[in-house]
């Protein structure tokens, strides 16, 4: 089954594509790049009662990027080439431009922050043009999900 991967416009700006001035951390060069939100839908809880989830990730384009991938650019349209967008789980939250930390993965039904032997679990989502590649999720119990590792 064919999965296509979205470009999804700001629902804050109208826009598809947010530019933003990025720092080199090596050179302190700063340079204009743009930010588009892409979304998959996916198939979730195989074995179980199963349901469609929505993926999504951003992707920071240079500007030659922008510029061949300008006819794309379009609320709803594919991309125009093959992918994944890949849920990893991990017990190390990133930095946030503003210094501070990523939160935590939080359960919608209790507003508990989800743990791993203790730990909070950091939910992150990337695109990947290996479509092979599998999800990572912390899980204190096993789970059959035919598309992930699930690491116990």
């Amino acid at each position: 089954m064919k999965n296509p991967i979205k470009i999804i416009e700001n629902s804050k700006t109208g826009q598809v594509v947010t530019m933003k001035t990025i720092t080199d951390k090596r050179n302190g060069e700063q340079r204009e790049v743009g930010s588009i939100m892409v979304q998959q839908k996916s198939l979730t809880g195989m074995g179980r009662l199963m349901r469609v989830s929505s993926r999504t990730a951003y992707l920071t384009l240079e500007q030659d990027a922008l510029e061949f991938l300008s006819d794309y650019l379009t609320n709803g349209a594919e991309l125009p080439f093959e992918g994944r967008l890949v849920v990893q789980e991990t017990l190390e939250p990133y930095v946030k431009k503003d210094g501070s930390f990523q939160d935590p993965k939080i359960n919608p039904t209790t507003q508990e922050v989800i743990t791993y032997k203790g730990k909070p679990v950091y939910r992150n989502t990337f695109f990947s043009e290996d479509t092979s590649v599998k999800d990572i999720f912390l899980k204190d119990s096993p789970d059959s999900n035919s598309g992930s590792d699930v690491i116990e």
